[in-house]
């Protein structure tokens, strides 16, 4: 993993500096050491100091740091939040790309808390793989750093069958019965899994929850579903309850959050914590 945040960073910073930084050339015949504030411009959970510091460091070993929060901490607005002291022309090379990193990730982080605040404690809120390509591993950080939980963080670590999956196979078995269907390739796959992946699927009513949950899935995840329908559901398990998790999603924003948290649900997943998460300002200043 730290290998391809290396990566990261390197493309990153190839990207905006590629043959040089000409502004620097032309304005520092030598490169002599200065010293920065990093001020937070807005109050919200910080997020990314590590990476922040990485990409100075990759370009120059002497650079210095002196935070004065940590990550999944708030910080206040025009809070000063660190201060750098290293060689100007890193300095300006490097200023773009970390920033870039620290505001992203401390606006999903911020964004993250605010929705655990809007359940109460009640329920945990987990992410979904709507992250920026080549991003989700920093992404997936910041959701955990503002207080939310990881659902897979890919195609590989756990089976999750999706609308798309079923009509697939319907289209296949030349069939209609979409919840006989839901119920086969369910069943196929936790088979298959032999207990080495949990299998969750997605359902739109309590008859594709009752099919899925009796083809053996983990998980169900009722997807924009009707609410009674999931209390039909949950009505239908009884004693049964603790055997499978229920999740919800779909359409889960700061404005639903509340009334969502309050359902016989055991998580929700809720996309717009990575995907519509607005940067947190923070600005560099040499002193």
């Amino acid at each position: 993993m730290k290998k391809n945040i290396s990566r990261l960073i390197n493309e990153a910073l190839k990207e905006d500096i590629e043959k040089g930084d000409v502004t620097s050339r032309f304005l520092f015949s030598e490169n002599f050491t200065v010293q920065a504030v990093l001020t937070a411009k807005e109050e919200g959970v910080i997020c990314g100091i590590e990476i922040f510091k990485k990409v100075f460091l990759s370009l120059s070993p002497s650079f210095r740091f002196r935070f004065r929060f940590k990550d999944g901490d708030v910080v206040g607005r025009n809070r000063l939040t660190a201060e750098i002291k290293g060689p100007v022309k890193e300095m300006m090379a490097g200023e773009r790309t970390a920033l870039n990193f620290l505001q992203h990730l401390s606006g999903i982080a911020t964004l993250t808390r605010e929705f655990v605040k809007k359940t109460g404690g009640r329920i945990d809120v987990y992410d979904t793989r709507k992250t920026m390509p080549l991003l989700r591993e920093l992404e997936k950080y910041a959701v955990k750093t503002g207080g939310g939980k990881n659902h897979r963080f890919g195609l590989y670590d756990m089976v999750l069958i999706k609308e798309n999956h079923i009509h697939a196979c319907m289209l296949r078995e030349k069939t209609d019965d979409r919840a006989e269907a839901l119920y086969r390739v369910v069943k196929s796959a936790k088979e298959k899994a032999r207990g080495r992946y949990k299998v969750e699927v997605e359902v739109e009513n309590f008859v594709e929850a009752r099919k899925g949950y009796l083809a053996g899935a983990d998980i169900i995840m009722f997807d924009n579903a009707d609410k009674s329908e999931l209390k039909k559901f949950v009505n239908f398990l009884g004693k049964n309850r603790k055997k499978v998790i229920i999740e919800w999603s779909g359409n889960v924003g700061l404005d639903t959050m509340g009334e969502i948290s309050r359902l016989p649900v055991d998580r929700i997943s809720a996309g717009s914590t990575t995907h519509s998460a607005k940067s947190l300002d923070f600005s560099l200043k040499i002193i």
